[in-house]
């Protein structure tokens, strides 16, 4: 990597400053670069989604094993909203880090960038939020250990973290009470005549 891609790479990483003539850096912090080939590319020779996902999922639990120190599995994703499409030829940069623990779970956040080596532009192509739980081991269940901020942006997303799921609590007590009125609400979708069921728009894949 040139000095200028570092430079570039820095000045894209929320979490790296200067302090003390020092650069500090998240310890929990994973990043990720990826070189996007056809192989990963749908037919219309752009980054498949799926594959994206399966890479920030990948950096993600990186991190978050990193804090915990033992093995980590996704509880849940937040909604994700790709600002952009990525091309054959395109670099995908990802980081990784835990915004805050709790007892045995962790918000982590996901920065995706692409970059382009011929023209050294740089754009954001996601921001994430996951979930991960730390693996009950054969002593107990597993007792995180409290992120500690060190600068205003990592103060900002700790506090954000709580609130955000506080969110999540709530928002699945709605899809819980929602399923549990369904069935009284059935028998009125029943009476049009060219409605679907749900179960047959399921369609399920196998890699």
């Amino acid at each position: 990597m040139t000095s200028v891609e570092k430079d570039a790479e820095t000045s894209l990483d929320p979490q790296l400053i200067q302090s003390c003539g020092d650069v500090y850096r998240n310890p929990t912090e994973v990043q990720m670069s990826q070189i996007v080939l056809p192989c990963h590319a749908n037919h219309c020779g752009e980054l498949s989604v799926g594959q994206l996902l399966k890479w920030m999922d990948s950096t993600a639990c990186l991190s978050a094993e990193r804090h915990a120190g033992c093995s980590c599995v996704t509880a849940s994703v937040d909604d994700i909203h790709f600002e952009h499409t990525i091309g054959v030829g395109k670099v995908v940069s990802i980081i990784a880090k835990v915004n805050r623990a709790f007892t045995s779970s962790m918000e982590v956040g996901i920065l995706v960038t692409c970059e382009d080596l011929y023209t050294d532009r740089h754009w954001k192509v996601c921001h994430a939020f996951a979930t991960f739980v730390a693996r009950r081991t054969e002593a107990g269940k597993v007792q995180l250990k409290q992120v500690i901020p060190h600068t205003q942006k990592e103060q900002m997303e700790y506090s954000l973290a709580a609130e955000r799921r506080r969110m999540r609590l709530i928002h699945a007590e709605i899809i819980t009470d929602l399923l549990n009125s369904s069935t009284a609400q059935l028998g009125e979708f029943q009476e049009f005549e060219d409605s679907v069921l749900a179960e047959r728009t399921r369609v399920e894949s196998v890699e």
